[in-house]
């Protein structure tokens, strides 16, 4: 568990035939879970410390459970990998270009105008430029700025948030926001309509600042990036600082890499904020006037956007990042037609932090080698069982836990699986080391439906659940698709004397409640896999705040940026 990123009756029934709850699983077995543990915590292994050599032995080792499991890569094979160190911008590289026909061309280079998106791709891309209002969809509210616009093979640009957005009287939700004003969702609306790449701005008359957002997430603009070591070390406990077995120096970057994956786009198309003066730019090359556009959709409610006379052209790259983490991913296909392309996605993270400066192997046998044999047997009983979910489940050994949630954000950031199809994400992260066979089960209050699904599948396992440990709610993978909108679990058995410690060893494991905390993980995965209807998605700790011109809570401990120069959530 990483340090840094610091209703019963109303449940909907499973499918028909689902399992009794009596079931057990005998690659879920006391003894079956202590021999995967010895491997994971052995001095072999090092200490598993993302991007060295025993987190790709155990990587490889994990990979060769599912393949022999029978699970499906996903595209591009079982390992995802992923830079584990804060990205660069390339600038001499990226840069935009508009242009009409054989006129002149205008260049706008990266930094004050033009600012690639951290968590979307960095690529090139070409195509007519079109205007698409705020980019909001939003049938329920009578509301398309897609109206009458094709999208196919262009490059967007959009406002952000929603019309109206300062008035507590909108025609919307006053000043909360709607979810659909996320740019994860505008962006996959424009992806879905054929877009090749997305261009985002400030609206204006807002007061705002009128260079592009989102430029303090890279290093090459951001004055925090320098202060990250002053700002650790005077801010953080030193007993905390000496637990993370990182330097400050490596804290700072872990920090900052947590900063530019605050807003996993799963996106596959690049996006970029831009300033004021494209904005002018563009709507000058139409007749138009941004801020009377502004003002009449303001007033009447009503969203118009139009095409352009121009071509986008944009170059984005950033810095090859020599350290690399991996994710360990493998689906098993679910059976039923209707629901198979959704996802419930099983995680834990199987990195920990290596040696400390006196040699010594911390082999997290608890942190999280007891997780990783947990999803390990959970795949196998699921492949072992003749009746497979309707839905897919998607089993996913995270590294880059302890950098800061790294491999779980580039999991959604990758789109490894299409980020909205997710119904449900189940986390185990140290479960070896209950005291009175208790467990912590956290984030139930992310869906209605959650802690009924967790109340029914501990039936019979004589296990205590306690909900109430959200001081732990950021403080491990399930925490990026919470904040992505899904709904999510996470069993936990608390902090210990060994923990992030040497002396965190196999043999100091319960493998017996270990068993039963593993039970119950797999019957909640069955069951939040066959439920008729996926569990709806609430913000239940109010971690997400959509309302303008209030920050949401992120977990970014250093993060004091101007609501209108955040990365959008």
């Amino acid at each position: 568990m990483s340090v840094l990123a610091g209703l019963l009756l109303a449940l909907p029934a499973p499918q028909d035939g689902a399992e009794p709850l009596s079931s057990t699983y005998p690659a879920l077995q006391a003894a079956h879970l202590r021999r995967d543990v010895q491997y994971l915590a052995s001095d072999l292994l090092e200490g598993r410390e993302t991007g060295e050599r025993g987190e790709q032995v155990a990587g490889r080792w994990i990979e060769s459970r599912f393949r022999r499991l029978g699970l499906e890569p996903p595209p591009g094979g079982y390992l995802q990998p992923f830079p584990a160190a804060p990205l660069h911008l390339d600038t001499a590289y990226t840069r935009l270009r508009l242009s009409a026909g054989a006129g002149a061309e205008d260049l706008f280079e990266a930094g004050a105008d033009f600012v690639p998106h951290t968590g979307a791709p960095a690529a090139d891309a070409e195509g007519p430029l079109l205007f698409a209002g705020y980019g909001l969809f939003a049938p329920e509210h009578e509301y398309d700025d897609f109206a009458g616009l094709d999208l196919n093979g262009k490059v967007v640009l959009l406002f952000r948030w929603e019309p109206q957005a300062q008035d507590p009287q909108s025609r919307f939700d006053g000043r909360r926001l709607l979810s659909q004003t996320r740019l994860a969702a505008k962006v996959r609306e424009c992806e879905r309509r054929g877009a090749v790449a997305v261009l985002v701005a400030n609206p204006r008359g807002l007061g705002l600042r009128g260079d592009a957002p989102g430029a303090f997430a890279w290093p090459e603009f951001s004055p925090l990036y320098n202060q990250m070591e002053p700002l650790i070390q005077a801010q953080v406990d030193q007993i905390a600082l000496q637990r993370t077995n990182f330097t400050v120096a490596e804290q700072a970057a872990q920090a900052f890499m947590g900063i530019q994956l605050l807003s996993p786009l799963g996106s596959a198309i690049p996006v970029a904020y831009v300033s004021q003066k494209v904005v002018d730019r563009v709507f000058a090359s139409a007749g138009r006037r941004d801020e009377e556009w502004v003002r009449e959709v303001d007033a009447s409610g009503v969203g118009e956007g139009f095409e352009t006379l121009l071509t986008a052209r944009l170059a984005i790259r950033t810095a090859p990042v020599e350290r690399q983490g991996r994710n360990v991913v493998g689906l098993w296909r679910g059976s039923d037609a209707a629901h198979s392309s959704e996802y419930v996605v099983v995680g834990a993270h199987y990195d920990h932090v290596g040696r400390n400066p006196a040699g010594e192997i911390w082999n997290g046998a608890d942190d999280n080698g007891s997780g990783t044999a947990v999803l390990l047997g959970m795949a196998e009983s699921f492949v072992a069982d003749p009746k497979r979910p309707r839905r897919t489940l998607v089993f996913v050994a995270f590294s880059g836990e302890e950098e800061g949630l790294v491999g779980a954000s580039r999991f959604l950031a990758q789109n490894v699986v299409p980020e909205e199809r997710i119904a449900a994400m189940v986390n185990m992260d140290m479960v070896g080391r209950s005291i009175n066979r208790a467990v912590h089960a956290i984030g139930t209050s992310s869906s209605p439906a959650m802690r009924a699904v967790v109340e029914r599948c501990a039936k019979g396992l004589d296990l205590y659940l306690d909900y109430e440990s959200e001081e732990f709610f950021d403080r491990s993978d399930q925490a990026p698709f919470y904040y992505a909108g899904v709904p999510v679990v996470f069993f936990n058995t608390s902090e210990h004397p060994d923990y992030h410690r040497p002396t965190d060893t196999w043999d100091k494991l319960d493998y017996e409640t270990m068993s039963a905390i593993g039970t119950l993980a797999r019957r909640a995965v069955s069951m939040l896999a066959d439920l008729q209807k996926a569990p709806e998605f609430q913000d239940g700790y109010h971690r997400l705040a959509p309302v303008y011109g209030r920050d949401p809570e992120f977990r970014a401990s250093f993060q004091k940026v101007a609501y209108d120069q955040r990365v959008d959530y």
